[in-house]
């Protein structure tokens, strides 16, 4: 079950999420609840990636570790 999470907004910047809330048929807390949502896929996915840049750094400065990995085969899957 989601945990609810409460928010200071300046007026301005409440208004401007309030009408592109309404603009899309939305009230405030879905609108909201959409970006936070999106953008917690996004820096996951951020994250992913820059585990796997560490991977590859690994490889690079470990010939064995290559090795293993050729003998093991690699994932074939897109991130994006």
């Amino acid at each position: 079950m989601a945990e609810t999470l409460t928010i200071r907004l300046h007026a301005d910047d409440r208004a401007t999420l309030e009408a592109a809330a309404r603009a899309q048929g939305k009230g405030l807390s879905a609108f909201v609840r959409e970006i936070a949502e999106a953008e917690v896929r996004r820096v996951r996915r951020e994250a992913i990636r820059a585990h796997g840049d560490q991977v590859v750094a690994h490889l690079a400065e470990h010939p064995e570790a290559q090795d293993e990995l050729d003998e093991l085969g690699t994932p074939q899957t897109d991130l994006t």
